[in-house]
């Protein structure tokens, strides 16, 4: 009988640990970095001088150079996710436009050796050199394993065993029945659901009021954070009902402009708190950077600031209007 009574006492006990491991397991905090359009090479018809392309050669092919002072950012982060706006490919023919961006397929190291593991081709640039381009693309992202998303192509990551959702589109003038099916579809099948939208003006620094009024309109729909690119400078950010809206990430690693006047931009990063795979809470950070280590000049590094750098960057996020 005082055997069957021990037994008893240990189940209990064993019971009472995997009670507390499997309530403890059920908290879950993922850390997304976003960052804005990464051009990785040159358009069409550009001068290489002070271009993307030299630099690549004047670092002596060096890949890791490029996003060498942000990677141990994005290595603390769960996931990082950024808007990769033109095609790695070797295609020639490209599309009739100012321009046409191109880089070379060994570029996606820039991506892989700096643990960006998630990119959005839902943008203006991602097919200027065909189909062909755009596939080339795909499969070379594919065997790198990094996941990629936009257009009709939904991405799904598991993190912590919380599956987070992504869907990107281009230029959206309104909230379709399409985009709908897509955000319930997506619903069902994770825990977390993000849009990654293309859209605005160039080099404007607040966003449309049509943008304002489908962004709150697609998180009705359940989405739980909107993030945006396009403009090439920063915008603000809002909060409707608990959940952010980044209308613009502005440009991060960018060989599309070898001096933009406006070289400030930022690492979006957000926190989804869960319990038993449900939001309980959010919370956003700002890292202010620049898109260059040098002021005088575009040199394709981006670089966190602080001091008057970062003041300068904090107060066009924090601006809506």
């Amino acid at each position: 009988m005082k055997k069957v009574v021990n037994c008893l006492i240990v189940i209990c006990l064993l019971s009472l640990v995997v009670f507390k491991d499997v309530e403890a397991s059920s908290k879950v905090s993922i850390t997304l970095s976003f960052i804005g359009d990464i051009t990785l090479g040159n358009y069409a018809g550009q001068g290489y001088s002070g271009s993307f392309n030299q630099e690549y050669v004047k670092q002596k092919k060096n890949t890791n150079y490029f996003l060498k002072k942000v990677k141990g950012t994005f290595l603390k982060d769960d996931l990082t996710i950024a808007n990769l706006e033109g095609p790695l490919t070797t295609a020639k023919k490209h599309q009739k436009k100012r321009f046409a961006f191109k880089g070379l397929p060994n570029y996606v190291n820039i991506l892989k050796n700096s643990s960006v593991e998630v990119v959005s081709l839902a943008n203006n640039h991602s097919q200027d050199y065909y189909q062909k381009g755009f596939n080339d693309t795909k499969s070379i992202l594919k065997k790198n394993k990094i996941s990629y998303f936009g257009y009709s192509q939904t991405c799904i990551k598991t993190v912590k065993g919380i599956k987070i959702g992504f869907l990107g589109y281009a230029f959206p003038s309104s909230l379709t029945s399409s985009m709908k099916k897509s955000i319930k579809n997506l619903k069902k099948k994770t825990d977390i659901v993000i849009v990654y939208f293309h859209w605005g003006i160039e080099r404007d620094k607040k966003p449309q009021s049509s943008q304002r009024k489908l962004a709150k309109q697609v998180l009705n729909c359940g989405v739980d954070l909107i993030v945006g690119s396009h403009p090439h400078v920063l915008q603000g950010i809002e909060t409707y009902k608990g959940k952010k809206i980044v209308y613009s990430l502005g440009n991060f690693c960018f060989g599309g402009n070898k001096n933009p006047s406006d070289k400030d931009t930022m690492i979006y990063q957000h926190t989804f708190m869960l319990n038993n795979k449900k939001i309980v809470k959010q919370k956003c950070k700002i890292i202010p950077c620049m898109i260059t280590s040098k002021k005088s000049r575009n040199n394709y590094q981006p670089t966190i600031v602080k001091g008057k750098d970062a003041k300068r960057v904090l107060k066009k996020v924090n601006k809506i209007k």
